[in-house]
Formats: C-alpha cells, sequence, structure tokens
C-alpha cells in the first residue's frame, strides 16, 4: 500500500516539476496521459507508464487542435504516424493540422498519402481543392474528375469546371507573358489568382507584369502581400525596391534593396538594383 502510494506521489512529482519547466502538456487533470517534450507517457493511477496506442495519440492530438496547439498536435500524429504508417486516417488527421496552420503544402503532401492508402471520393474533391489554393489547376482537374467517377457529385462536377477554367486562364496568362503583353498577362493572372490561395510565384509574375505596364503601385501591392507570407522571398524585395524608385520614393527603395542583401549579400540584382538607386538619390539631392 505504502509502495503504491509511494509511486502515485513520484509520478505527480515528476509532471509537476516538468510543468513548471514548461516541458509539459496536454496533462489533463487526471494526469493520465503527459506530453513531455517530443515524447508521450501514459501515467496510471498506480503511478506506472504504459505505451500509447496510435488511438490515444490521436484522442490527444484531437485535443491539441481544439486548444489550437498545433505544433504539438502535429508532433502527435507523426508519432501514430510511425506506429501505424498505413493507417490513412493518421494522414488526414495530419492533414487538417497543416491546412489549420496554413501550411499548404504539408497539408498536400499528408492528404495525397492519405487519398493513395483509401481513395475516399470526397477526400479527392479535398485534395482538389488544395490543388487549386496552390495554383496546381490541371492536376485538380484530374483529381476532381476521379472523385465524380460515379457522376454523383456535384460537388466535384462543379470542381471540374472551375479547375479547367483556372488551367484555361493560367495557359493565356503564361502566352501573354512569354509575348511580354503585359496588360493582357495582368489581366489573365488576375482572374486565375482568383481561384488560388497560397500562389506566390503567379503573384509575382502580376507584380512583374505590372511593373511594365508602369502600374508601380500594383507591384508595390502585390510584393507586399508575397513579402507578408514569404518573407525571405529576394525577387519581391528587389521588384518592390525598384517600384519604389520608379515612384521616386528613394528612401524606401534602399529600404528594401538592404533588406534584401541581408539576406543574400552577393545576390547581383539585388546589389546593382541598390547601387543605382543610391546613385540616383544622391544626384537628386544635389539638383534639390
Amino acid at each position: 500500500m505504502i509502495g503504491q502510494l509511494g509511486r502515485n506521489l513520484a509520478a505527480l512529482a515528476l509532471v509537476f516539476v516538468l510543468r513548471l519547466t514548461n516541458q509539459v502538456s496536454l496533462c489533463p487533470a487526471t494526469v493520465i496521459f503527459c506530453y513531455i517534450g517530443s515524447t508521450i507517457i501514459d501515467v496510471t493511477e498506480a503511478g506506472e507508464e504504459r505505451a500509447m496506442t496510435p488511438g490515444k495519440l490521436r484522442s490527444l492530438g484531437e485535443t491539441a487542435m481544439m486548444e489550437r496547439k498545433y505544433s504539438d498536435a502535429v508532433s502527435l500524429y507523426r508519432q501514430a504516424i510511425e506506429m501505424e504508417p498505413d493507417n490513412a486516417r493518421n494522414w488526414y488527421q495530419l492533414y487538417n493540422v497543416h491546412k489549420r496552420m496554413r501550411s499548404l503544402n504539408d497539408a498536400l503532401t499528408d492528404l495525397t498519402k492519405a487519398v493513395e492508402l483509401e481513395p475516399k471520393p470526397a477526400w479527392r474533391v479535398l485534395k482538389a481543392k488544395l490543388l487549386m489554393n496552390l495554383g496546381q489547376c490541371d492536376q485538380a482537374a484530374v483529381e476532381f474528375s476521379l472523385a465524380n467517377k460515379d457522376k454523383e457529385s456535384a460537388d466535384a462536377s462543379s470542381g471540374v469546371k472551375e479547375a479547367n477554367e483556372c488551367s484555361g486562364l493560367l495557359r493565356a496568362a503564361m502566352t501573354s507573358y512569354q509575348k511580354e503583353d503585359w496588360k493582357t498577362a495582368v489581366i489573365m493572372l488576375e482572374k486565375a489568382l482568383a481561384f488560388t490561395l497560397d500562389t506566390p510565384d503567379l503573384l509575382f509574375l502580376k507584380a512583374q507584369s505590372e511593373y511594365h505596364t508602369e502600374d508601380y503601385y500594383g507591384t508595390v501591392s502585390d510584393t507586399g502581400k508575397i513579402l507578408k507570407n514569404y518573407p525571405k522571398h529576394i525577387e519581391a524585395y528587389q521588384l518592390r525596391g525598384e517600384a519604389y524608385v520608379r515612384l521616386n520614393e528613394m528612401d524606401a527603395g534602399v529600404k528594401h534593396f538592404r533588406e534584401g542583401l541581408k539576406l543574400d549579400p552577393e545576390h547581383k540584382g539585388v546589389y546593382e538594383a541598390a547601387i543605382f538607386s543610391a546613385a540616383r538619390a544622391a544626384s537628386h539631392r544635389v539638383i534639390q
């Protein structure tokens, strides 16, 4: 009796100490399951430890999701995957977390694996929509078509039409871009982007096209959107800096060139743009 009480007190003391050092999360009031660092322990009421099951890991992952502890949830589902790599549900749950975190490329990887293991039409529709969000409209059309094999999914049927429309717009945009028909490229890219959610490459092409049409404010706006989500996008810093220079806002232009050079001091384009803008700013001050 005394030995069991001692084990209980030891388990509670361990959890208490780890809480103080911020190494424990997801510890319910009953202190049955505890997440310590990157390891899960299951502490029984008798103070004994036992291995976690995939089901328990998924349950804790759902709790972490509800509490918005997304990093914890990712770790929990990854541990479940290590134990059950062929369980589609594990991959699907991990997809949900990454999507909530707006890590869409990771979410696509997870959902693709889930669909490979268990090709549910509903999951294919989700994958197709995710592909659309990432600007991969051709592949999205394929997934929508596969989800609508039995012609019973209105969601998939309308999705095929939207994906094909998006694909057509992107082809027209790229053709115009390659022909240096900048105005048409801007129009087509604007329409294609309405189907997407996280496509910095397409947005950068639009910003470049706007720059060539002398819509420098449009360039500043679109590169700003890119840098908000991708603060290490060197080309966006360079293009935004050049647009500011064109708008005669030299300080803002130099600031962006400097930010780009912080990321890559040897970047030729940013370096040359910085030298040019500095010289132009100096001559402008002399004239004044």
